[in-house]
């Protein structure tokens, strides 16, 4: 083979061997680490759930149909976690002997999200009562420092029966850091 060969056979190969390595970085470079992809026109500046929030004196429950508060003023804190799980806490002091809430959620398109939840309700002897089950629908604001929801829960006794369904809404607020 001659020299002309051999540099432009080499030339070749360079470039094929940096195409290789710089390509896969560029793509990757887009994707966070909960695999959602940046660049998409839906994900805009402040889009982004995970974090803690806090809701202040919102209704414990709102009438199914009319919107009406009916239940005591609480505050409520969520815990959005990176890959789609979340905690959930409240001041309700009704059944105070109570787990934390455990539950998951996603984005179900622009700024709108889901969440599934789930705490368990013991007597103050300890006796396992029910489960309460809920599931809410988030609207993230613009700037991505407030939330509002609109949910339904369930009480599920031990044999699998809903004793009670009721719903909720309010609106949370982003716990950050004073400047």
């Amino acid at each position: 083979m001659n020299t002309k060969n051999k540099k432009q056979t080499f030339v070749i190969a360079l470039a094929m061997i940096l195409a290789l390595s710089i390509v896969p970085t560029m793509a990757f470079g887009q994707i966070r680490a909960d695999n959602q992809i940046l660049n998409l026109p839906q994900v805009e500046q402040g889009n982004d759930l995970v974090g803690v929030w806090e809701a202040v004196n919102v209704p414990s429950e709102n009438d199914c149909v009319t919107g009406e508060p009916i239940g005591p003023l609480i505050n409520v804190s969520y815990t959005f976690n990176q890959g789609g799980t979340m905690y959930a806490e409240d001041t309700l002091s009704i059944d105070r002997y109570r787990t934390t809430g455990s539950g998951i959620w996603k984005r179900t398109s622009g700024r709108n999200y889901t969440y599934l939840f789930f705490h368990y309700a013991f007597d103050p002897n300890g006796t396992f009562l029910f489960t309460v089950k809920g599931r809410s629908n988030l609207t993230l604001s613009r700037d991505g420092n407030s939330l509002t929801e609109r949910g339904t829960f369930q009480l599920v006794d031990p044999s699998g029966n809903v004793v009670y369904a009721g719903c909720f809404n309010g609106t949370s607020h982003r716990l950050q850091f004073d400047e």
